[in-house]
């Protein structure tokens, strides 16, 4: 009987990390909500964690966050983002309060400063936050949430002109 819980206990946990997706450039990680996948993005970026934050992104995303960035690919993009974070805590605090979920789409734009705040509701002070981000768009897949889209911030004009 015990041999038998063992077994099952395995089987479940290798479908939950199969489940995960790949970092290795394959099928996306997903997350159970679209808060969860951006602040586990945030928090790789401010912990330059590249790797894991591309992996959070589908291929199409993937290829176009460097770019977006003006560097090369995405993994040098995080660590490009990640130099500018001068206080990783804080930032990796901020949430997406700005979030706007519609079914089975969610985006969160940092566009004059709205899409992200502290936890408790109030304006970033940080030089560099993640509405610096530029606007991030996710969908859910079977699996859960993805960052299915992309825009770099470099797209906004000033905010109110």
């Amino acid at each position: 009987m015990q041999i038998r819980i063992v077994m099952v206990v395995v089987v479940a946990l290798g479908a939950f990390v199969a489940a995960c997706g790949e970092d290795d450039g394959g099928s996306p990680r997903t997350a159970a909500t679209p808060q969860d996948a951006l602040t586990r993005l945030t928090g790789y970026i401010a912990d330059d964690k590249g790797k894991e934050a591309c992996a959070l992104m589908i291929t199409a995303v993937r290829e176009k966050f460097g770019p977006e960035n003006d560097v090369k690919d995405c993994e040098t993009a995080v660590s490009s983002l990640s130099s500018q974070v001068t206080d990783k805590k804080a930032y990796r605090e901020m949430v997406p309060s700005g979030l706007e979920v519609d079914g089975d789409t969610a985006e969160v734009s940092g566009y004059c400063g709205d899409g992200w705040t502290n936890a408790d509701g109030s304006r970033s002070k940080l030089k560099f936050d993640p509405n610096d981000l530029g606007t991030l768009t996710l969908r859910k897949d079977d699996g859960g949430w993805v960052i299915s889209d992309y825009t770099g911030q470099k797209h906004y004009s000033s905010c109110g002109g």
